[in-house]
């Protein structure tokens, strides 16, 4: 945009929100950039709408800033963040006023797709996984790869939480969740419950996970433990892969959405929708499944 020379009106304006801005305890950086987008939506104002005041009380403001958000967009190509940056300045300036500038909604960053390994990465994961020695750690990768809890979830979890019988098990993550585990999972935990109770007795953290020293993993821990395991496999993981992997299994062998929300504890059914679509209503024969395909 060629430099506009703004009217008395919008310089003052511009001046006066400077004053005001210079009183609030906000970085030198966040001032310069607030007057400089200012400035640019003023001119803006003025040249693309033939605007030389805010001082209209009937005007549709909504309408203009939106104008000037696709403005943004088209002719400058501003990244997303620079137009949600530009838009909290003129609400700052608007605040300034005293203007309702109506309900401008900021730019919504697009959500990636989960990433799961292939059916392949799976196997040569998993091989990694039954050459690993420490039932811990087997015990903590095939939890969360047959569960899909989220690494907080696991940490979280303590020796209440689980219930395991002959031929059924579950956990109870600490938002009230109840997940059916698998025969693989439940293996996994109870050699570890075995060698956890040699090591540690009942001197240690009512924590399920614990480190050497007897307290309860971090996340930080739990995360170190996936990765070494996946260098093994040669892969470069973390603890979501394996629970997107989890739930994208889920989807794939048929369950439906509502079941795998339900399991992964997505508050709406269009995250889970990003697995793409299945059928099957038995939590229990989704989650047994789910150990024959992994």
């Amino acid at each position: 945009m060629v430099k506009t020379v703004l009217p008395q009106d919008l310089t003052s304006l511009i001046h006066e929100y400077e004053r005001e801005l210079n009183t609030k305890d906000f970085s030198a950086h966040t001032k310069r950039a607030y007057i400089s987008r200012n400035k640019k939506f003023l001119s803006y104002l003025y040249e693309m709408e033939g605007i030389s005041t805010l001082q209209d009380d009937e005007r549709d403001w909504s309408g203009v800033i939106n104008s000037y958000r696709e403005f943004l967009k088209k002719e400058h190509q501003a990244s997303l963040n620079s137009v949600n940056n530009s838009l909290t300045a003129i609400e700052d300036l608007f605040n300034h006023v005293g203007i309702d500038m109506g309900r401008v909604e900021r730019e919504a960053w697009p959500k990636s797709m989960p990433r799961s390994l292939t059916q392949h990465e799976q196997e040569m994961f998993l091989n990694a996984v039954y050459r690993t020695k420490s039932s811990k750690d087997k015990a903590i990768v095939l939890l969360i790869l047959n569960t899909g809890i989220k690494i907080g979830e696991c940490a979280a979890l303590d020796i209440s939480d689980i219930y395991i019988s002959a031929h059924a098990g579950r956990i109870t993550v600490k938002d009230g969740r109840i997940i059916p585990l698998n025969t693989v999972a439940r293996r996994a935990l109870i050699q570890w419950l075995i060698d956890r109770h040699k090591k540690f007795g009942d001197n240690c953290d009512r924590a399920l996970f614990v480190n050497p020293q007897g307290k309860r993993i971090s996340t930080v821990g739990i995360d170190l433990i996936v990765r070494k395991i996946g260098h093994k496999a040669h892969l470069n993981l973390s603890a979501q892969v394996l629970r997107d992997t989890c739930l994208s299994n889920l989807v794939k062998n048929g369950n439906d959405l509502l079941l795998v929300a339900q399991i992964g504890g997505h508050r709406t059914i269009e995250t889970t929708r990003r697995y793409t679509v299945g059928r099957s209503y038995d939590a229990h024969e989704a989650m047994e499944a789910l150990g024959h395909s992994t």
